[in-house]
């Protein structure tokens, strides 16, 4: 029997190293930068945030940032004018330390940045992605908590600053949907000889027409593009082209 017991000691010392060295790891250091995709210039004041903590993390003058998180998060880079990304290190290679060169696309390029050149995409791409909107990442879905069983739970997950950070990445990722999708309306009209837009209008145009989510998810191609045409109509002459 104890001879059996000393033939398992070193199987148990490696089982147990294993474990060990998992759950050391389980908590991981990120650092690095977060960088314009056009410009190519480092951002300052990038938000980074969990949705599984309240701990707020912004990038700092160089846009570097370097703060502890848990290997299995998904964390998400937000701020007015970039759309927002995100990012996990989950699926890497095991170790205690990663270093993330990260970049950020800006929701307008102006006519002075480069621009990637992409093939234009038809309406039946475009109405593809519209049937999609409003749908945001599963990692910022609110948890299911039953508030029969633990009402102190579910007040907390309603009131909580973690809440309402998810409820506004939520916001915010369909609001840049939204946008890139009539920007890519836009194009397509501009293409086919329905308009002629500057680009550097379409952002002030689409504040114009204020046309809703719902809208823009669930309307024909036909009755859309017949209410950004006369919105288009009505703008022209308000800027007296």
């Amino acid at each position: 029997m104890r001879l059996a017991l000393v033939k398992l000691l070193p199987l148990l010392a490696l089982i147990l190293t294993g474990l060990f060295s998992k759950a050391q790891y389980d908590t991981v250091t990120i650092r690095g930068n977060v960088i314009d995709s056009y410009t190519r210039r480092p951002l300052s004041g990038i938000s980074i945030i969990n949705p599984k903590s309240n701990e707020p993390h912004v990038t700092d003058n160089r846009g570097a940032f370097y703060f502890n998180i848990l290997k299995t998060d998904t964390l998400f880079l937000f701020y007015p004018g970039y759309k927002t990304a995100k990012f996990s290190v989950a699926d890497s290679v095991l170790k205690k330390e990663y270093a993330l060169m990260l970049y950020v696309e800006p929701l307008n390029t102006g006519l002075n940045q480069s621009v990637i050149i992409k093939a234009p995409k038809t309406l039946e791409d475009i109405e593809a992605e519209r049937k999609k909107l409003g749908l945001t990442p599963k990692e910022l879905e609110r948890p299911i908590i039953e508030p029969f069983t633990s009402p102190i739970s579910a007040l907390y997950e309603l009131l909580s600053d973690r809440a309402r950070e998810r409820e506004k990445l939520k916001k915010q990722m369909v609001e840049d949907d939204r946008r890139r999708i009539f920007k890519e309306l836009l194009n397509y009209y501009n293409e086919n000889g329905l308009m002629d837009l500057p680009e550097d209008h379409y952002d002030r145009f689409i504040d114009y027409c204020n046309l809703p989510i719902e809208f823009l998810k669930y309307n024909t191609d036909y009755e859309i593009t017949k209410t950004v045409i006369d919105a288009y109509k009505k703008y022209v002459r308000q800027q007296g082209w």
